[in-house]
């Protein structure tokens, strides 16, 4: 205890004691953001892949659906004329009995996809615009167009049109051209 009358000498304050607390506090904020940063990033990448994985999936099931009706149209003995329409209006779409899988919605038996993949697709024939019988709803060139549209999870879409010729009936099919139209 100091005798009385005396004054105790404090010692000066470090200047920088504050400092290491500001220093640390500006350090923590960086680390923070960085952190906000890296899950919108992964989020974002999860939604991409998320989202190519449904396209790719209804690309697949209107393919899918496209290679069915060229299958089916391979084996009709008649000719095509019962499957067109005076130019296309209305396109003929292809469903039981006749191709059972086009329509049938995920869990249906018919449906050719697993469940996990929620996919479907449907099928229109469609006559080719240089087909001399276009305007009356005749095929006189033994040529069409498959125009399949496929649908996966989350309302994705693709549409594929392949267009197909047989020289006669029950001869093999030859895949004259496709698109991709969605």
């Amino acid at each position: 205890m100091p005798a009385s009358g005396m004054t105790t000498v404090r010692r000066p304050r470090a200047r920088q004691r504050g400092n290491s607390l500001l220093l640390a506090l500006i350090v923590m904020s960086a680390l923070a953001t960085l952190g906000a940063l890296t899950v919108v990033s992964v989020q974002s990448s999860l939604k991409t892949s998320t989202n190519d994985r449904s396209e790719t999936i209804a690309r697949y099931a209107a393919e899918s659906g496209a290679a069915v009706a060229m299958d089916f149209l391979r084996g009709q003995t008649a000719d095509w004329t019962t499957y067109v329409r005076p130019s296309n209006n209305p396109s003929v779409t292809l469903s039981a009995p006749d191709l059972p899988s086009s329509g049938a919605l995920p869990g249906m038996p018919d449906n050719l996809f697993s469940a996990d993949q929620n996919a479907w697709f449907s099928v229109e024939i469609l006559n080719n615009r240089n087909d001399p019988g276009f305007a009356t709803g005749s095929d006189m060139d033994r040529q069409l167009i498959i125009r399949s549209t496929g649908h996966g999870p989350q309302g994705s879409v693709a549409i594929v049109e392949w267009e197909v010729r047989s020289q006669a009936a029950n001869t093999p099919l030859i895949l004259m051209g496709w698109r991709v139209v969605l």
